[in-house]
């Protein structure tokens, strides 16, 4: 049944997760706890969430800013880039990076343009299109990570990824993978980040996907989202790669044995490619060519075709590989090869 025409209604102790970001404000209006909601909110926020993590984070510069004052925007360093971001936001729209040689100006009707086209795939509650944030440009390789608070509110984590960016910037999202390694190399760091996010938060039963930046060896949090892992299909990686089901465990209030999983994957790596619809593509005239994709992606798990008629996307696809060169290879894919007649 509809959520938003329901009597139902969710209580401080109750276990949520949102499909997807436009179901968080049908979500929020059925929360009769108004202090859980505002915690929720105060991570959503990027600006507010910022400030949560000031205190980890105290040298990184930031700030709020309306849209309409951007282009007399004075940046406090000439010489560093800088990000600028809707306070809410999903799948990247509206994220730009600036320096002191950018037109603000056209920067701005970029903005408008961008918030204005995300609203034909998600809800317009998804964006704020008039509050905006600013934060310094944090460079490094970036990772992702999903986890939850349980029961306790103890933070557990079941998904890690490396992001390697797409050679093509309109493919943002092109590719994850997951290995050991990663959760070697830093699960313990995202655990110490998260218990201390939540003295302050003291939040529990409500799932997390987290972007960080590596700089030296030391993860910073680049986007929170909450309440649901990552979104199109990327919580659904370990499931695919380890056989571990992230929603099980978030419902059932369980925790992966992490060291014992991995012992069995050692030198292998599990990939979640986005198949995005080329750039420009008329949809009425052309068609995935999923047979050539699936060849040419090598060992694929599973592939999930998507209606490329209502989607920016054609397909999700969960491969596996022995070599980093094939994922290499991925990340320099143009979709334009792989649509037909």
């Amino acid at each position: 049944s509809d959520l938003s025409t329901s009597n139902i209604l969710f209580s401080i102790d109750d276990i949520i997760y949102a499909p997807d970001e436009s179901s968080v404000p049908t979500i929020f209006d059925k929360m009769d706890n108004k202090n859980r909601k505002t915690k929720i909110d105060s991570i959503k926020n990027k600006y507010e969430c910022r400030k949560l993590l000031k205190g980890m984070y105290p040298k990184l510069y930031f700030k709020a800013i309306k849209i309409d004052r951007i282009p007399n925007l004075v940046l406090p360093d000439a010489n560093r880039k800088y990000f600028i971001k809707p306070q809410k936001g999903f799948f990247g729209i509206g994220v730009k990076k600036i320096d002191q040689n950018t037109d603000l100006v056209k920067l701005t009707k970029e903005l408008k343009g961008e918030i204005d086209k995300g609203s034909k795939y998600f809800s317009n509650e998804v964006f704020t299109s008039n509050d905006f944030l600013i934060e310094e440009n944090i460079e490094g390789e970036e990772y992702t990570f999903d986890l939850f608070y349980n029961e306790q509110g103890k933070p557990v984590i079941v998904n890690f990824c490396h992001h390697p960016m797409s050679t093509i910037k309109d493919y943002f999202h092109l590719l994850y993978y997951t290995c050991p390694d990663i959760y070697e190399r830093f699960a313990q760091q995202v655990i110490e980040i998260f218990t201390e996010l939540n003295k302050t938060l003291c939040i529990k039963n409500l799932p997390i996907h987290a972007e960080f930046k590596e700089q030296h060896g030391k993860l910073i949090p680049i986007e929170i989202n909450i309440p649901r892992f990552g979104g199109f299909g990327l919580a659904d990686l370990p499931h695919y790669a380890y056989g571990v089901n992230s929603f099980n465990y978030f419902f059932e209030n369980k925790e992966p044995d992490w060291d014992n999983i991995l012992k069995k994957h050692g030198g292998k790596y599990y990939g979640w490619v986005l198949c995005y619809n080329p750039i420009n593509m008329d949809t009425q005239r052309y068609l995935p060519d999923y047979t050539k994709l699936t060849r040419d992606l090598g060992n694929v798990i599973h592939i999930e075709k998507l209606n490329y008629k209502c989607n920016p996307v054609f397909a999700i696809a969960y491969i596996s590989t022995s070599s980093q060169i094939d994922l290499s290879k991925i990340a320099t894919i143009d979709f334009q090869k792989y649509i037909k007649k």
